[in-house]
Parts: structure tokens; sequence; C-alpha cells
């Protein structure tokens, strides 16, 4: 049996990233792999929810529940991947003294781990991984509940796409068509009398369009977005205010897409040697 521990230095420093990322190597590899979230509270129980969501049913997420401590003697002959908070490594690490500690920091090492891993390092390799457009953009549903606006048009896909760019509404129509149209999986900040704007931002495909200011938007403007595959919601604040409120959700949000698994999964294969894997699995 392979017990494999992660933690980070921190809340956010991406422990939740990584244990998808390496129950994946270890998929990928042929290896029979589990994924648990240790612990008992709510953020407990959304990273093992958040698991159950992305990987597949290859990878044994134990149905999407967060595990107590007194389970971790009696997982399985396969290898198993457990993340805890930093506060329970020592007692995970006396539950199964064979564990192998990954330790997700930025910056902070931990001379007890197996592994120690860079997150959002300056440069990349050598067990480090820069900051990720992919990895840190939030999803149309996660920006709506930051800027407390109201939804008003959604695609039959629903509001999962993830958007990796914000845009501000520019001045003339044209300088929009070219502008929004440069970027993909993104959102735009308009304000909602500007009809134009809005109009160019469902013809770039954009996965958010974000109307501020309260005010009603055009009948006709909705009528578009209803046939379109961009999310229109309508903010109560004005422009500059409704940018600052999702602002600081990119790079926070939850670890809860599959395009964020297949990231990450790259990103840990560039980034950490075959020989370190071997290692790690053995």
């Amino acid at each position: 049996m392979t017990v494999i521990v992660v933690a980070g230095e921190k809340t956010g420093s991406g422990a939740s990233t990584v244990a998808v990322g390496i129950s994946l190597v270890a998929a990928q590899r042929g290896l029979d792999v589990s994924i648990r979230r240790l612990g008992s509270d709510d953020s407990a129980t959304q990273d093992a929810f958040g698991f159950a969501q992305v990987l597949s049913s290859q990878i044994d997420s134990g149905e999407g529940l967060p595990l107590e401590m007194s389970a971790l003697p009696a997982l399985g002959n396969q290898v198993n991947v457990v993340e805890v908070d930093a506060s329970q490594i020592s007692a995970s690490a006396e539950s199964v003294p064979t564990s192998k500690i990954v330790w997700v920091n930025e910056g902070v090492t931990n001379e007890a781990a197996f592994w120690n891993l860079t997150n959002r390092s300056k440069s990349s390799g050598d067990r480090s991984i820069i900051e990720d457009r992919v990895l840190a953009a939030p999803t149309v549903a996660e920006l709506i509940e930051a800027a407390n606006a109201s939804l008003l048009s959604s695609p039959r896909t629903g509001n999962s796409a993830l958007c990796e760019h914000v845009l501000i509404g520019a001045i003339s129509h044209d300088s929009a068509d070219d502008y929004f149209g440069r970027y993909s999986s993104k959102a735009v900040i308009s304000r909602a009398e500007k009809v134009d704007l809005g109009l160019a931002a469902l013809l770039s495909n954009a996965e958010c369009l974000l109307l501020t200011g309260g005010h009603e938007p055009s009948p006709y403007l909705l009528d578009r977005a209803s046939a379109s595959a961009t999310t229109v919601a309508l903010s109560p604040n004005s422009t500059t205010v409704t940018a600052k409120d999702i602002e600081g959700i990119f790079g926070i949000s939850g670890f809860n897409h599959p395009e964020k698994a297949d990231r990450i999964l790259e990103l840990l294969l560039e980034n950490v040697p075959d020989s370190d894997w071997d290692e790690l699995f053995s």
C-alpha cells in the first residue's frame, strides 16, 4: 500500500489541485489509485465533492465524501492520495508511518516532506509550477456570485465555463469587435445601456457578459443573448466596482472543473522527472 499525503503551506496553496494531478499521473501509469480528503469541516466536504466532479470513474474518489483519520490505516492495497490540512500531517504520519508527504508551497519548504513542490513559482521545472491561467480561472457561476449579479440569460450548457480573461468594454463598437475577439475563455464587463458593446461581446463568443449599473438592458440585446452561448448577468454596481468585486477570486476559485484537472496533469508531467514519479509511487 502506498499512501501519499498532500498538504499545503497555507490555504489556497493548491493542495487539492496537486492531489488531483498526482492521482491522474498514477492512473495514467496504469496504477490502481484512490483520492480522499481528510477532515470533516466544510472545506473538506467541498474538496471531496470537487474530486468526484473532476475525476473519471477510473479513479476512486470515495463518492465525493471526506475521510476520517481513523480510516487511514484501512486504505486498500493501491496508490492512495490523501489531501490533509497542514495541522493534520503529524497525525496522518503516525496513522500510516510509511506515508510520503508532498508539501505544496509558495516558497516555504518542509524538510520532513518526501517532495517539496512549489506552486505559482516564478519559473517552471524541477518540481516548480508557474502561475497558470487555466488553474486560476473562475467559472461563470463564480463570477456572477462574486459580483452579486442577477442572471438574465444562460445557455443550455449552464454556467460552468471557465473565464481566463476579464475585459472591460471599449468606448466604441469597432474597437470592441477587435479587442474582444483577441481572447478566448473570457468575461466582458460593460455598462447595461451600451447595447453595441454587449452585442460585440456576444459576437466574440464571450463566456459571460456582466452588465453593470443596475439598469435593465435592451430587450433586443437579451433576445440576441438567448440564442447565443454567452451567459448574461446584471450587476447592481458600476463597472469599476464590479471589476474589483471579481478581481479577488482569480487564483482562489475552487478546483471544480475538468479542464483544470487536464491542465495540472499536463503541468506535473512537464515539471517533474519520470524518476521522481517512480520513487513516489513505489
